[in-house]
């Protein structure tokens, strides 16, 4: 068996276990055996060309898949110019910083409903992220755009709005956060044939993305409006990882899990004892 799993598990930011930055975040992930890591830009973008360099280029000498997610401080939905302007100058940071670091996706939250309906919202959402692309293309960037499935019913970006997005958008794909895909009732996550489900629409509707998926996992706290918090793996099994990693073993599934549990690397680490301990 290769020691390089098909399914890349790492966590999202710095390792708890790590001392210093990105860079020293690689080299931790590197040493626990884990295989990706997602750069979390959520407070803002304050990586240098110099530095994502560095961190790209030891990232691939020690075969770390890097990843990003762009700043909370968006809202491509929004009808004033001042919230569209700042979206668009967030999302253009956390490419061009992930494209620097050879990273693949940068993921993003794409907005808020607020008083549009779901249609209206979308038609908005899809108007500004064409004229963004527009930008990070004529700047050279080559990063894939991640639209996260999202957490809230009060949330653009549902499973279907995702994917509806990457069919019609050539540079946008979803990124499955299961987690919120449970909170919000997207799809009620307690068993194998929810995943079967989930990749199956997936392979259906565009096709060889079930070969390089970006996902994120956790457990997770929820109410009827959505999710509160994100728990460790163990804590009520909402939604549960063992049936993911059966359901990506048994269908030669690629891609990658980035762990959002509050025990990041440890979490990542369970969820990789699992997958291997399958494909052996």
């Amino acid at each position: 068996m290769s020691s390089t799993p098909i399914i890349r598990f790492g966590p999202a930011g710095i390792p708890i276990q790590c001392e210093g930055g990105t860079l020293e975040g690689v080299n931790c992930c590197a040493e626990l055996g884990l295989r990706a890591m997602e750069m979390e830009f959520v407070q803002g973008v304050r990586m240098k060309e110099e530095q994502a360099i560095e961190v790209g280029k030891t990232a691939k000498e020690l075969d770390i898949s890097l990843s990003s997610h762009a700043p909370y401080f968006i809202n491509f939905c929004s009808v004033e110019e001042k919230k569209i302007g700042l979206s668009k100058h967030n999302l253009f940071a956390a490419a061009q910083a992930t494209h620097w670091a050879g990273g693949r996706i940068t993921v993003f939250h794409p907005g808020f409903y607020q008083k549009l309906s779901k249609e209206e919202a979308y038609k908005i959402a899809k108007g500004h992220l064409v004229e963004l692309h527009e930008k990070i293309k004529a700047h050279g960037i080559k990063v894939v755009l991640g639209a996260e499935t999202v957490g809230k019913p009060s949330q653009f970006g549902g499973f279907e709005e995702v994917v509806r997005l990457s069919e019609e958008l050539g540079f946008i794909e979803p990124v499955l956060d299961f987690s919120h895909l449970h909170a919000r009732r997207d799809f009620n996550i307690r068993d194998e044939s929810e995943y079967v489900e989930i990749f199956k629409q997936l392979e259906s509707r565009l096709g060889d993305y079930v070969q390089h998926f970006h996902s994120h996992f956790s457990e997770i706290n929820y109410t009827a409006k959505g999710e509160r918090n994100h728990l460790p793996l163990g804590s009520n099994n909402e939604p549960p990882f063992k049936p993911l990693i059966k359901v990506l073993s048994e269908n030669g599934y690629s891609g990658t899990i980035i762990c959002e549990s509050p025990k990041l690397e440890y979490d990542a680490l369970l969820m990789q004892k699992e997958y291997l301990m399958r494909k052996r």
